[in-house]
Formats: C-alpha cells, sequence, structure tokens
C-alpha cells in the first residue's frame, strides 16, 4: 500500500509596492546590458549575470502575482544576489554614477524585502 502526503499549499499574497519595486530593479538589471561594449562596461560575464537575474526576477514575479510561493522565493533570490553583486561596484572603482545607481538599487531591494515582510491588517467581514 503506497500513500502520498498531500499538503494544502496557501497561495502567497505579493504586495503590489515589492512587486513594482522588484520589476523596476529587473528591468534596470536587464537595460544594463546597454553599456556593453562601452569602455565604462563591466565584464560581459557580469552582464550577463545581471541580465539573467532581472530576467528570472520578471518571470518569477508573474507567476508570484498568480499565488506561487516558489515564485516568490525565487525572486526575492535572484534581487538578493543582484543587489549582493550590486556591492562590487563599489569595490572595484566604478565611476560615480554606475556606484550611485548601484547603491539605488540596493537600497531600492531593501525597501522591497522590508515592504514584503509587512503583515497585511486583518480585513474586516
Amino acid at each position: 500500500m503506497t500513500s502520498s502526503s498531500q499538503t494544502a499549499v496557501r497561495p502567497v499574497h505579493l504586495p503590489a509596492a515589492p512587486a513594482v519595486i522588484f520589476a523596476l530593479l529587473g528591468l534596470l538589471d536587464i537595460g544594463f546590458l546597454g553599456v556593453v561594449g562601452s569602455s565604462i562596461a563591466p565584464p560581459l560575464a557580469i552582464s550577463i549575470v545581471f541580465a539573467l537575474l532581472g530576467l528570472v526576477t520578471l518571470v518569477a514575479l508573474g507567476l508570484a502575482r498568480r499565488g506561487s510561493r516558489p515564485a516568490l522565493v525565487t525572486a526575492v533570490t535572484a534581487r538578493v544576489i543582484s543587489a549582493v553583486l550590486a556591492c562590487g561596484a563599489f569595490i572595484a572603482g566604478a565611476p560615480v554614477w554606475i556606484t550611485a545607481a548601484e547603491g539605488s538599487l540596493i537600497v531600492a531591494t531593501i525597501v522591497a524585502l522590508v515592504l514584503l515582510r509587512r503583515r497585511r491588517p486583518p480585513q474586516a467581514h
């Protein structure tokens, strides 16, 4: 006799504010491909990794908006990895505008994570 354990998976709620912030950050990551080949571009591999993280973020957000918890975890993970990699701009001596952009990316990621962790007030019935 075989039995399968089924657990009820509760759909996840993704508030609009962190979803919008994560989506904009994902688009920015993809947009950094625009500097490939210029004198200020990071190594090609780094640009590709950022673009892939941006793409993963956008796809995962679409699924998370439909209630997928694994997709939300994937989106959050992609954003955290992107923020950690953005710290490289401070170490590598990047131009001021890139450092400012990456600093903004890091701060926006933290803000979105804080907003995501906030509890929703109970709804009145």
